[in-house]
Formats: structure tokens, C-alpha cells, sequence
């Protein structure tokens, strides 16, 4: 008996990370519909979608380096003791992840992972007909998919969500006993958000059929995106100095001069290249 457990273990500590169906467990469209959507959603048309987004990565994260720089960093918005709860919160998940990552945190992410495929089935108005949670991994059993819908969990933070939730709640709820200290809200925040942080990027490097049905490089581009939009939503929110207005006037700027300097670095390599 003992032997035999012994051997489970060793063998629960290489198992590979969970994964996750939804296609393949989606209902059969019609004939009409199935021939309409290979040709709109092959791989090769999500591939050069995806291409066409590489430079929007790019304006985006400069545009977030602005944002953090201008005003979390110079507007010393990071002494704050906001930031400063977030940024801890953020710090001990990030210990936790890596010095004692256990299978109910590994159910956690599963669980997470499949109601957001869920939520936005419902959201595509699709049904859910199965939800399948296991520490190993899951699925959903729906009549409905597409791209959002499978590369959801990697870009919305549903424990994040969950969590503004229950404050928002708990907030209503209690209004007439005084006010929640908000501190324990971003505190909140940084450990889901970084929850979802974590598990993204460990789990988008393995194989995972939400992202190979939609083409590696399109899903990296779509969620790349979709993180950055909601990082920089947050810092605005969060920052007593940044503005949606200039976050935008940023994102066009850069996104105006983004081919002048591209074409000008690439004369450039071509001169270095040349004179050799």
C-alpha cells in the first residue's frame, strides 16, 4: 500500500498542466453556417489577422510605458498607500505561485478558466449545457464558439471580477454602518488580477486547444491586446492623474508616428547592412 503511493505521488508531481476543450464539445452548426465559418475563421485568415495586430502590440505597450511613467511614476502615484496595497497583495500571490502552488489552487484556476468560457457563451447568447471542473483540467458542453469565447479566460480575470463584485455588494450592503477601508479592495485586486497574471502566462506556453483552434499567433496578439487594455483601464482608474482622454490623445500619436519610425529603423538597418 504504501509502495503504491508512493508511486502516485511522484507521478502527481510531473503531470503535465490542465487542459481545457470547447470545440470539440461544441454542438454541429449547419452545413450552410460550417462552410461560412471555415472560410472566415480558418487559421490561415486568423494568421494574417494576426500580423496585422503585431504592430497594434507594439503601439499599445508604448502607449502603457507612457501611461506608467507619466503618471503612476512620476506622479509618484506609486507611494501611494493604494498602489502600495495592490503591489503587496500582488507580491505575496506571486510567492505563493511559485514556492507552494498546490491542486486546489490548480481547481481554482480550472474552475475560473471554465465559467468564463461559460459567461461569455451566455454573453454570445449560446447555452452551457455541462461544466466540467477537475484539477486536471476541464470543458464546457455549449452549441456556441468563437474566438472570444475561447480566449476569454486568458484576458478577463474572473476572480478580479468576482471580487468587485462582492465589494460592490458588500459595500450597498453595509452603507449605514460606515464605509469599507478601499484599501482592502485593491489589496483584493492585486492578488486575483495577479492570479489570473500568473496562470496566463504559465498556461499560454503549453499546448492548450483554445489557443491552437485559433492559431498561436493570432490568440498571443488577441490576448497581448486584451491584458494591456485592461492594465492600462486600471492604472487610469486607479491614478489620481491619468485620464481616458490622454491615454487616448497617447494611443493616436503613437499609433500616427508607429510606420514613420518603423520605416526610418528600417533604412537605417539597411545602411548598417549595406556598408559592410
Amino acid at each position: 500500500m504504501t509502495r503504491n503511493r508512493s508511486k502516485n505521488k511522484r507521478s502527481r508531481s510531473r503531470r503535465p498542466a490542465p487542459r481545457h476543450g470547447l470545440s470539440a464539445f461544441t454542438a454541429a452548426p449547419s452545413e450552410n453556417v460550417a462552410f461560412f465559418s471555415e472560410i472566415a475563421g480558418s487559421k490561415i485568415t486568423k494568421f494574417f489577422t494576426g500580423l496585422l495586430l503585431l504592430p497594434v502590440c507594439w503601439i499599445l505597450l508604448e502607449t502603457f510605458l507612457v501611461l506608467l511613467k507619466a503618471d503612476t511614476l512620476a506622479g509618484e502615484y506609486w507611494r501611494s498607500r493604494e498602489f502600495l496595497a495592490f503591489g503587496l497583495a500582488s507580491l505575496v500571490w506571486i510567492i505563493l505561485f511559485f514556492a507552494w502552488r498546490t491542486r486546489a489552487m490548480m481547481w481554482l484556476y480550472v474552475a475560473g478558466h471554465e465559467l468564463t468560457h461559460a459567461l461569455f457563451v451566455m454573453l454570445c447568447r449560446g447555452k452551457v449545457s455541462k461544466v466540467h471542473i477537475s484539477s486536471e483540467g476541464g470543458h464546457i458542453l455549449t452549441n456556441r464558439n468563437n474566438f472570444i469565447i475561447s480566449l476569454s479566460p486568458y484576458f478577463f480575470p474572473f476572480y478580479t471580477a468576482i471580487a468587485i463584485l462582492g465589494w460592490t455588494i458588500a459595500e450597498w450592503i453595509i452603507k449605514d454602518a460606515g464605509t469599507l477601508d478601499p484599501l482592502w479592495l485593491y489589496a483584493l485586486i492585486g492578488f486575483t488580477w495577479m492570479f489570473h497574471l500568473t496562470f496566463t502566462i504559465w498556461m499560454i506556453g503549453r499546448e492548450q486547444p483554445d489557443v491552437d483552434q485559433n492559431g498561436k499567433l493570432f490568440s498571443f496578439t488577441t490576448i497581448f491586446i486584451a491584458n494591456m487594455l485592461l492594465i492600462c483601464i486600471m492604472l487610469i482608474l486607479a491614478s489620481p492623474t491619468a485620464t481616458f482622454k490622454g491615454f487616448g490623445l497617447s494611443l493616436w500619436a503613437n499609433g500616427q508616428t508607429f510606420f514613420g519610425r518603423l520605416t526610418e529603423s528600417a533604412g537605417e538597418m539597411c545602411e548598417v547592412l549595406l556598408s559592410r
